[in-house]
């Protein structure tokens, strides 16, 4: 099985939750799929390297990685000409369809995070939704909940 891990540039630590969710991972040996930018992916990729963990694969797009902690496996996703942000979306789109299920760290606002909440619904995948001290999964997304979650009222920044 294959989690999809993705978040936000702007976080600058782990939430205790997000690492709680992160060893779950670990303790069952799932692959984790993430990508190279600094921010969530890089802390994630940081604490896994820092529990010897092996079982990642990190992917890229573009000409050359930005981070790849643990020397693990690469996926480059051909960019087809892209650049800036849409190139990354293609990687994003790429690890949501690689993936079973999906852990988002998100800072609330980070439009690359939302873009992969809402790629995991389009494909009906199951994910869990980490914001600060506070998780969401999937389900939380299709209710009534959904646009006070986006509208920050569940939680404080």
């Amino acid at each position: 099985m294959k989690v999809f891990v993705s978040g936000s540039i702007s976080i600058k630590s782990l939430p205790i939750i997000a690492i709680q969710k992160l060893d779950g991972i670990m303790k069952s040996n799932l692959t984790v799929i993430l990508g190279d930018a600094n921010g969530t992916d890089f802390l994630v990729q940081d604490y896994l390297y820092n529990h010897h963990y092996e079982n990642v694969r990190v992917y890229y797009a573009g000409n050359s990685i930005r981070n790849n902690v643990g020397k693990w496996m690469t996926l480059n996703v051909p960019s087809m000409g892209l650049k800036g942000r849409e190139k990354f979306t293609l990687k994003d789109i790429k690890m949501a369809e690689d993936s079973d299920y999906g852990l988002m760290i998100w800072d609330g606002v980070s439009k690359g995070t939302k873009r992969n909440i809402d790629e995991m619904l389009s494909l009906k995948k199951h994910f869990y939704v980490v914001m600060n001290n506070l998780l969401l999964t999937d389900k939380d997304f299709f209710t009534e909940s959904k646009e006070k979650v986006l509208q920050n009222e569940l939680f404080a920044i």
